[in-house]
């Protein structure tokens, strides 16, 4: 395991994942459980850093806020494609054809145990209940995508396939929140669990800072990484990572 920091530095800008990294992968989007405590730390952390502390997620902007309901909390949803609170400099990027969201809700009726997530900017199958649909769904996508490739991609997640406006990635949110007041200057560090993931990190590691994946630096546990936030926040905990 990595060498982690015992306490933040107060220079520090986290940015942590939601799905995988913060909380455990549920079998449907909407039945991941918030910890009762993960609250409490994050609002300890925030503070801790002066509000240099943001949730970058590939989750919808209100979803997000409904899991984890923080005032002030900064949020990049959707990949970065929705910042909460907003940036006058934000380029608008595309939504996808109603007629795509269709194609999507016809494959869940034809594949029972898939699932379609609508999101603003994006579209996402999920397949892990319905695990022999995988190939279909990501030749659905590419199909789709392959419409009208100058604004959409397609990009690979955990038993899932998601349809995304390109220029929309970790990395982008990254870059766009450290330019704000409360990150500028700081030292960045990214958490996270998945592929989606990297672009933060590398974004971290461009700015001089760091990242750390919770496969290879908390044993795959999101249990262990909140209870090293936990340590950072100055809370009493049991456990050691």
């Amino acid at each position: 395991m990595k060498k982690l920091p015992g306490n933040p530095a107060n220079n520090t800008a986290l940015f942590l994942d939601f799905d995988g990294t913060l909380v455990n992968i549920a079998e449907k989007p909407e039945l991941v459980v918030v910890p009762d405590d993960l609250l409490a730390t994050l609002s300890k952390l925030s503070a801790k850093l002066d509000g240099a502390l943001a949730i970058v997620t590939g989750r919808g902007l209100d979803v997000i806020r409904s899991f984890l309901p923080l005032p002030g909390l900064v949020v990049a949803a959707e990949h970065g494609a929705l910042l909460d609170p907003p940036s006058a400099s934000s380029a608008t990027l595309p939504v996808p054809p109603a007629e795509w969201r269709r194609a999507f809700e016809q494959f869940v009726q034809s594949h029972p145990g898939a699932l379609a997530e609508h999101k603003v900017h994006g579209l996402v199958l999920h397949f892990r209940l319905a695990p022999d649909a995988a190939d279909a769904a990501r030749c659905l996508a590419e199909e789709l995508v392959s419409q009208d490739r100058e604004k959409f991609r397609v990009v690979p997640a955990h038993a899932a396939v998601e349809i995304r406006p390109v220029g929309a990635d970790k990395g982008r949110a990254v870059r766009s929140l450290m330019q704000r007041d409360v990150f500028r200057r700081r030292v960045p560090i990214f958490i996270g669990d998945d592929v989606t993931d990297e672009d933060g990190i590398s974004a971290c590691q461009e700015l001089s800072g760091t990242g750390y994946r919770i496969p290879e630096d908390f044993d795959g546990s999101p249990d262990e990484l909140r209870a090293w936030l936990q340590r950072w926040a100055g809370e009493d905990v049991s456990s050691a990572v």
